[in-house]
């Protein structure tokens, strides 16, 4: 039996264990399920989150809580419950050893604002505790319940989600120095939509002081799957489809509490608008996401501006930054041809180029305008040939690009500006490739979007038995330094640290760089994916010059 430890919080006292590691052969104290805010159910359904009810006796929490209602992400069954706002803690050391205080890794899920947990089935903190560091993994409302934006005083402003986080980020502070953790040094993190969620905490008025360095990995505000401005009609789009047709947000908000969560999350891609689905689907697949809040009602905003207009005039956390995205980003559409007719649905993908044309271009559906930007991107990407087996890379370089890239491209040409973030592309492949094994596409080349994550974690959906002299072990290896000396010192390859063999150099705004996670770690000069990225510049060039016209 496992020897155990209670520790004590603002709340009240909590119960954990000691876990040895079987992978790392270390030993590690686990807090699982720990509260931070109010169960968000019944009236509290759509409101921000509020204060956890404290306890006396000693609460046990030596399992995970339920994650938060969803389609699970990769096997797909209805599971969670809307009672999940809870954390978990994994420390080498508690405060009570009388020995200086760790730094600490907050870390943010993926899932696209609509499925995945901080669960220890994908976010196993093995790796990164041996490295001496805290690691906090949290759950946050998801879908509609975190995301449902009415676009008035109230509830349901929007952005439920990231509020979640925020208090999270504030029972960190509060409580990380029983844990052994330093409340000075807390570094948060995510990849996908917990990327995504790290770039906005970077801009939020509401998040300023909870963190003194950031890391995004494959996920910044910018991409257009990350933030929509189109949250109040898909809320009574939602209502209408569940019988609720009316204008008055109040009557929406009372209905939508009524009903049960499970019938919610089964309606949720029925506040897509017909246009959404045609066009917007491909490359902005979720309905509910961050958005811009009213700053003039009775709940505190999380944003109340564009985070285009916050990057273009510097107004974000300029403290240490670390960015990136993999090679493959959108080998992810590969998830649409699993058990179906594989020739039928790539013929669909080629159909549907059109489809891929930014929203944002404000370019008309069916125009000659829209016509010549598809040729464009047949052209450059596709070399003017139809969609096959043999091309498909050239199609996920338009994805990934389209998907993932170019956000993140014109994101940091505003952070060069005014900081030095260190850059990178992971490009590696290898047996710890989380959804490129999960694929079983090992013929395409690429780094597929999530696959570092296998670098990073331990994790369920993955070999635990590779021998010792396996490369994959190596490079994991090198990233969980990397990660964790920028948790540490700001700064993923320090001075005083020789045994990764490189120096990262941050990017400037005079020299741009990056890092090229592959085989070897590489310094590389410019942008990533510099052609493409010039690319998509010509064309958004070119489409301001006609507004201006017009």
């Amino acid at each position: 039996m496992s020897k155990t430890v209670v520790i004590k919080t603002d709340l009240g006292p909590v119960l954990g264990r000691e876990i040895r590691s079987e992978v790392t052969d270390s030993k590690f104290l686990s807090f699982q399920g720990i509260p931070y805010a109010k169960p968000p159910v019944g009236p509290l359904r759509f409101k921000p989150p509020q204060p956890a009810e404290p306890w006396t006796a000693v609460r046990d929490c030596r399992q995970e809580a339920d994650v938060c209602m969803q389609y699970h992400m990769y096997l797909r069954d209805l599971r969670g419950s809307e009672d999940c706002l809870y954390l978990n803690v994994y420390t080498p050391q508690l405060d009570i050893w009388g020995v200086p205080r760790l730094p600490v890794m907050v870390r943010i899920h993926g899932g696209g604002f609509t499925t995945g947990s901080g669960s220890s089935e994908m976010c196993g903190p093995d790796f990164i505790v041996k490295e001496r560091v805290v690691l906090v993994t949290i759950n946050y409302r998801l879908n509609m319940f975190g995301f449902l934006c009415l676009g008035e005083p109230g509830d349901a402003q929007g952005n439920m989600g990231l509020k979640d986080q925020v208090a999270a980020f504030r029972w960190v502070q509060r409580n990380i120095s029983n844990f052994g953790g330093d409340p000075k040094m807390v570094t948060i993190a995510g990849e996908s939509a917990g990327g995504a969620s790290v770039h906005l905490h970077m801009m939020s008025p509401m998040s300023r002081g909870l963190f003194s360095s950031a890391i995004s990995e494959s996920g910044v505000a910018t991409n257009p799957w990350a933030f929509t401005k189109d949250g109040r009609a898909r809320a009574f789009r939602l209502g209408e489809s569940l019988g609720c047709k009316t204008d008055n947000a109040k009557e929406l908000i009372e209905f939508l509490r009524s009903v049960p969560a499970e019938d919610l999350v089964k309606a949720s891609n029925r506040a897509f608008s017909k246009e959404d689905k045609e066009y917007s689907c491909v490359i902005s697949p979720f309905p509910f996401v961050p958005t811009i809040e009213i700053s003039n009602g009775s709940v505190e905003p999380f944003l109340s501006e564009d985070p285009k207009k916050i990057l273009s005039e510097g107004r974000f956390f300029k403290g240490p930054f670390l960015a990136g995205v993999n090679n493959r980003e959108g080998m992810l559409l590969l998830a649409a041809i699993l058990g179906k007719d594989r020739d039928e649905m790539i013929k669909k993908f080629d159909a549907r180029i059109s489809c891929l044309v930014p929203g944002d271009l404000s370019v008309p559906r069916g125009s000659g305008e829209e016509k010549k930007i598809v040729a464009m991107l047949r052209s450059f990407y596709m070399k003017n040939k139809p969609l096959s087996e043999e091309n498909l890379v050239d199609y996920f370089n338009l994805t990934s690009d389209l998907m993932f890239v170019y956000g993140f491209y014109c994101a940091m040409k505003s952070h060069c500006k005014h900081s030095a973030p260190y850059l990178y592309e992971f490009c590696y492949e290898g047996a710890l490739n989380v959804f490129k094994n999960i694929l079983g596409e090992d013929h395409i080349p690429g780094a597929c979007h999530a696959d570092e994550l296998g670098y990073l974690f331990k994790m369920d959906l993955l070999p635990s038995d590779l021998p010792s002299d396996s490369h994959a072990l190596a490079v994991r290896d090198k990233m969980v330094k990397l990660w964790t000396n920028f948790v540490k010192f700001g700064d993923p390859t320090p001075k005083n640290v020789k045994y990764l063999g490189i120096s990262w150099q941050p990017a400037k705004r005079n020299k741009l760089t990056y890092l090229e996670i592959g085989p070897e770690l590489k310094n590389k000069t410019g942008s990533i994916s510099e052609e493409r990225m010039r690319f998509w510049d010509k064309i958004y060039k070119e489409e301001t010059k006609l507004k201006n016209k017009l």
